[in-house]
């Protein structure tokens, strides 16, 4: 397996967080969930469950928006935060893949 050094630029980064965010939130809502009915009974517990998911996409971008000035300044710093192992596979340039020139 290749190691690679990476450092996202604000969008991928944003999309990453997001995901990360989204997957970690909907893990936990069950216990989000648990504590709510306990407090605030069924109907809030069951709303909570089901909005964990876009919570975390919100709560992604929020958080990765602040977040990016300091893993720019740390994955520029550092090899080891900066490197990444597995598999990546080339996308092809389409009209939706355009890479983005300045003229």
């Amino acid at each position: 397996m290749s190691r690679y050094l990476v450092q996202l630029d604000f969008t991928s980064f944003i999309k990453f967080n997001s995901l990360a965010f989204a997957c970690a939130n909907t893990l936990f809502s069950p216990f989000n969930a648990f504590f709510t009915f306990q407090s605030s009974g069924i109907n809030t517990a069951i709303f909570a469950l089901l909005l964990a998911p876009f919570a975390g996409l919100l709560l992604g971008m929020i958080f990765g928006a602040l977040a990016f000035p300091l893993y720019r300044l740390l994955t520029t710093h550092s090899q080891f935060l900066a490197s990444l192992s597995g598999t990546f596979q080339e996308i092809p340039n389409g009209p939706a893949n355009e890479p983005v020139t300045n003229d």
